[in-house]
């Protein structure tokens, strides 16, 4: 019966190889995405066997331009779309919404039925409901907030809107890539067709719709303000000024960390931007020390797109934080501002240097820390030359430390030889039997 089950097991294995290579073969010709609900599909909605497909018009918004009240707080969006024929869009359609010079402010959440690119910048939103021919909608909230990174601005909103299952071509696999959200799903509430007076809904490149790294502006040179675009700029955006920045200075000892306050930048400009001094690193605080900071003060922070360190606070009480890893000779770094976008009147003072000050001794043990994770320290000073302060080393493990150690590395041993000791004893019983009964056999004559 083992030995049926067996070839039984077997026969199905050969019988299940055909199978596989089958749909290994599909996806190889096909792609990874031919299976039903890929963007690239022609899902429910899609394209009609005549060829007849929907066709959307957009809401025109008018330009906003932000006071200085509002300070760098961009309008939200709320996107409208109407169906202008010939055919309805029985399942639904999807739209795509690209913000330039800002992001979306999704920390608190955003709805499940939209997915949210890598930076922020890209969301796209899944409405089945059907679509018929006159009917338009709006959504019945605002979209999730966008802040901008400067206290001066000037970028758009971008929408477009497809059937359901009928993307554009090149249109990114959102599903797969993009982040899905968990709050209650954002709906749509019926508008007046002729309210919109827009453009129609896929006349946007496809590439415009991808989560931009470099959020660079696009601008419409026209006058006429486009269906699907909200634009916005900041009052005075485009004037020359003075946009500076002074210097700062870090003191510590080899080993330990070193703050400084941020000064605030003269001009508009809403953050700074750091290079830190050779032989530091960039300490950003954990979780945990975040949590207990007061909401007025800030520590500079690593951005995760190009990697640049950057200070920000709305009342400037920011500080840098950085590891002394080992002594560098007039070592400097650099803190800097942007520059208006019209030009600045006086560049001069866009950079400052960032002085470091090394103090003679090693770090006191208790205020030792060890290297930022993620970020080894390289020396250059060779191991056999270096003082005691020219390199970070930690301080001696305590008495109480090589006890324990020594306690388990002892307690170990005891074990070992425990266990060696009763195998020995198992093995001397079992050789004590095995000559008793020898000894029985050869009295009583037995073999």
């Amino acid at each position: 019966m083992v030995r049926r089950a067996g070839k039984e097991r077997k026969g199905r294995g050969r019988r299940a190889i055909p199978a596989v290579l089958f749909t290994a073969g599909a996806v190889l010709l096909l792609g990874p995405g031919a299976g039903a609900g890929a963007p690239g599909a022609a899902g429910p909605g899609g394209v009609r066997p005549d060829g007849e497909r929907p066709s959307f018009t957009l809401r025109t918004h008018e330009p906003y331009t932000l006071t200085s009240d509002d300070r760098g707080r961009i309008p939200s969006l709320t996107p409208a779309f109407g169906n202008t024929g010939p055919v309805a869009a029985p399942h639904g359609v999807v739209m795509r919404v690209t913000v330039t010079d800002a992001r979306f402010d999704t920390g608190v959440g955003f709805p499940r039925n939209c997915y949210r690119g890598q930076y922020k910048r890209t969301l796209f939103c899944e409405f089945p409901n059907p679509v018929s021919v006159g009917a338009a909608y709006e959504t019945a909230e605002p979209l999730p907030e966008v802040y901008g990174r400067h206290y001066a601005v000037m970028g758009s909103y971008t929408y477009a809107v497809w059937p359901l299952g009928d993307p554009p071509a090149h249109t990114e696999d959102y599903k797969a890539e993009y982040e899905q959200g968990t709050l209650p799903a954002l709906g749509l509430k019926p508008v007046a067709i002729g309210t919109l007076n827009g453009r129609d809904g896929e006349q946007q490149d496809g590439q415009d719709g991808q989560d931009r790294q470099d959020g660079g502006d696009r601008q419409d040179s026209g006058e006429r303000q486009r269906g699907g675009e909200l634009r916005f700029v900041s009052h005075g955006y485009a004037d020359k000024a003075d946009w500076g920045i002074e210097g700062i200075k870090l003191r510590g000892r080899v080993g330990e960390y070193a703050e400084a306050s941020i000064p605030a930048p003269t001009g508009a400009a809403q953050e700074v931007r750091i290079e830190v001094p050779e032989g530091t690193t960039f300490a950003p605080l954990t979780r945990w020390e975040r949590e207990g900071l007061p909401s007025e003060i800030d520590y500079c922070t690593r951005d995760e797109e190009d990697g640049n360190i950057y200070c920000s606070n709305v009342n400037w009480f920011v500080t840098l934080r950085v590891r002394i890893d080992r002594r560098v000779e007039g070592a400097e770094g650099r803190i800097s501002v942007a520059e208006p976008a019209d030009g600045d009147t006086d560049p001069s003072n866009n950079a400052a240097p960032i002085k470091l000050e090394v103090e003679d001794g090693p770090a006191p043990i208790d205020r030792w820390v060890p290297p930022v994770s993620g970020f080894p320290v390289e020396h250059d000073i060779p191991l056999e030359t270096a003082g005691p302060d020219d390199l970070a080393s930690p301080p001696e493990p305590s008495a109480i430390s090589v006890d324990g150690r020594t306690g388990a590395v002892l307690l170990a041993a005891a074990a070992a030889a425990v266990t060696l000791a009763l195998a020995a004893s198992r093995r001397i019983r079992r050789l004590c039997r095995i000559r008793r009964t020898r000894r029985v056999r050869s009295r009583s004559g037995t073999p």
